[in-house]
Formats: structure tokens, C-alpha cells, sequence
């Protein structure tokens, strides 16, 4: 039995938005979360479940993904911010 925790692309949507909220950024849908997966954006393992063969995220991989996007938003905010600047 494995004790590493994996996450659906919704539960990471969830945590991915409460921890935006908790920043002041904008919250992202569920549905980009299952499109980053699915191209490999957001590290994934192939899993069988009930017969089906589905996609999680292991919780490290998570907290990887999600360090890196709130970077990202920080860094294209901070971008942004100093272009309107000079308008």
C-alpha cells in the first residue's frame, strides 16, 4: 500500500485557489488544471481505479506545480504593474 497522497485535478484546483485567495490573486478553473495535467505541465502518475486508468498528482509534485505558477503570476504582475507605469 502506497502512503503518498494523490490529488485529482480538482482537489489541486481547490488547494491551488484557496492558497491564491489567501495571496490576493485571481483563482483558476479545474478545467485548467485537468488541461496542464494532461499536457505535462503539472507532473502526473497513471493510476487504476475502479478498472479505469486515471491521471493523479502526487502531493510533492503539487506543491512543485503550485510554487511554481504563483511565481509566475507574481513575476507577470510585477511585469505588468512597471509597463503601466510608463503609460
Amino acid at each position: 500500500m502506497s502512503t503518498t497522497l494523490n490529488l485529482t485535478g480538482y482537489q489541486l484546483s481547490q488547494v491551488a485557489n484557496a492558497k491564491l485567495e489567501e495571496l490576493g490573486m485571481e483563482p483558476i478553473p479545474s478545467q485548467m488544471i485537468y488541461n496542464y495535467i494532461r499536457k505535462g505541465y503539472i507532473a502526473s502518475v497513471e493510476l487504476v481505479e475502479n478498472g479505469k486508468t486515471v491521471r493523479r498528482v502526487e502531493l510533492e509534485a503539487a506543491k512543485v506545480w503550485l510554487k511554481s505558477f504563483i511565481e509566475g503570476r507574481r513575476n507577470t504582475s510585477n511585469t505588468l504593474a512597471e509597463l503601466l507605469k510608463e503609460f
